[in-house]
């Protein structure tokens, strides 16, 4: 590692370091941090803050942090109970029914970053006629605004609330990328991007560079900005998709995950309620092919290859204008990383053998039980193999709790 990007990794801690105070503060410091930095919470531990927000909601004591990080929360994870989202409904509507006129009761108002969990909520729980309603209450909120010099990133998240507050909820903004709170929201879906400077990116890097955080909240916005423009310099031209862009498109599966069907409850009338569950490898495999197959035009599943003595190997998936096999393995709770890396190891083996017209392995591995801090022993123990190249994991998502473990094999 260069000098240039030692300083530079050593800062990324320090900036971590201030970020992460936020996990030691209130619900909604913490309920932000996970939601901007997509850093995984406990399912436990999510519906115990959720119950005692509910609870603080129906009471007297009842505050825009609690509604805001009711509203984070409910982005972070969609299934949460029925109780949840009246409790946020009723909070919304507390909020919506206040009024800044006072100075002092427009302070307690206008907080960005309370108003950015409100609308990530209600944007999780698509109700449109409390998104009207929210939308016309912020913007007599910010027409009485007084103005305040040096405000920011809260300035930055005040601008974004008023562009997308003002679209209905099937609208998506689009936006450039010349703010850090532009960038957030299009790291989170909230809007999409239109063009990107280079300013910001510039911005964003010598302030951390420089570690000069007053507040923890934007240094994890920085931090969040900064891995979302890091990333997006590696782009995917979808004309002419190399190897590498494989496994950057597999990486970012776990994100897309977020708004994976798991219904608690019916969402239409005409509906039923839907869990896709992914209960083994053809699932997974399945998934996979609808990810890959509109870049990958030549993607093929179940291929046969040349039989290896008596042995007749089919390769998962296979890409053969990239010479790429692609390794599909469901890694049940109950299986060990050794057994894992002992299969794969075998079939590498097999598909590659002299005379094959493919050259490369990339596994991916959906993990059932979300053994997160194995990953870079098992990621560095695969890499070691001849011929794999870019392992990725796929956690099984915390909402994906199944009501029964699958007995057959694969």
């Amino acid at each position: 590692m260069s000098q240039a990007n030692s300083m530079l990794a050593e800062s990324l801690l320090a900036v971590e370091a201030q970020a992460q105070t936020l996990k030691d503060a209130g619900a909604l410091s913490q309920a932000f941090y996970h939601w901007v930095l997509e850093e995984d919470l406990p399912r436990d531990q999510i519906t115990q803050v959720a119950e005692e927000l509910c609870n603080e909601i129906a009471g007297g004591g009842r505050s825009i942090h609690a509604v805001s990080a009711l509203g984070f929360l409910l982005a972070i994870d969609s299934v949460l109970g029925t109780s949840c989202r009246n409790s946020f409904s009723q909070g919304v509507d507390w909020l919506t029914g206040r009024n800044g006129g006072s100075q002092t009761s427009m302070a307690s108002l206008m907080q960005p970053l309370a108003h950015t969990g409100v609308l990530v909520g209600l944007l999780t729980v698509a109700d449109s006629e409390r998104w009207q309603r929210f939308g016309s209450w912020f913007s007599s909120l910010v027409a009485n605004l007084q103005p305040c010099e040096n405000a920011g990133w809260r300035q930055e998240l005040l601008a974004m609330i008023k562009v997308r507050s003002g679209l209905t909820l099937a609208e998506v903004p689009k936006v450039s990328l010349s703010t850090v709170g532009a960038t957030i929201y299009v790291a989170r879906g909230l809007a999409e991007s239109i063009t990107a400077s280079a300013d910001i990116s510039a911005q964003v890097l010598g302030r951390i560079k420089s570690v000069v955080y007053s507040e923890p909240e934007q240094a994890a916005l920085d931090l969040a900005a900064f891995r979302f423009l890091a990333q997006g310099a590696l782009q995917i031209d979808l004309r002419a998709p190399s190897l590498d862009d494989v496994g950057l498109i597999l990486r970012r599966l776990p994100a897309g995950l977020r708004r994976w069907t798991w219904d608690e409850q019916k969402k239409t009338p005409n509906s039923t309620a839907q869990k896709w569950a992914v209960e083994n490898e053809y699932h997974f495999q399945n998934l996979l092919c609808a990810v890959l197959a509109p870049v990958f035009s030549d993607l093929r599943d179940e291929e046969w290859l040349a039989s290896v003595g008596q042995k007749k190997p089919r390769a998962d998936l296979v890409i053969p204008s990239l010479h790429l096999v692609i390794e599909v393995k469901y890694w049940r709770e109950k299986s060990s990383p050794q057994e894992l890396i002992s299969q794969i190891g075998e079939d590498v083996s097999l598909y590659l053998k002299l005379g094959s017209p493919y050259r490369k392995v990339l596994p991916v591995i959906w993990d059932q039980g979300r053994r997160t801090e194995q990953y870079d022993l098992l990621i560095a123990g695969l890499s070691e193999i001849r011929d794999v190249i870019s392992p990725v994991l796929v956690a099984q998502p915390a909402f994906m709790v199944l009501s029964h473990d699958v007995k057959q094999g694969d």
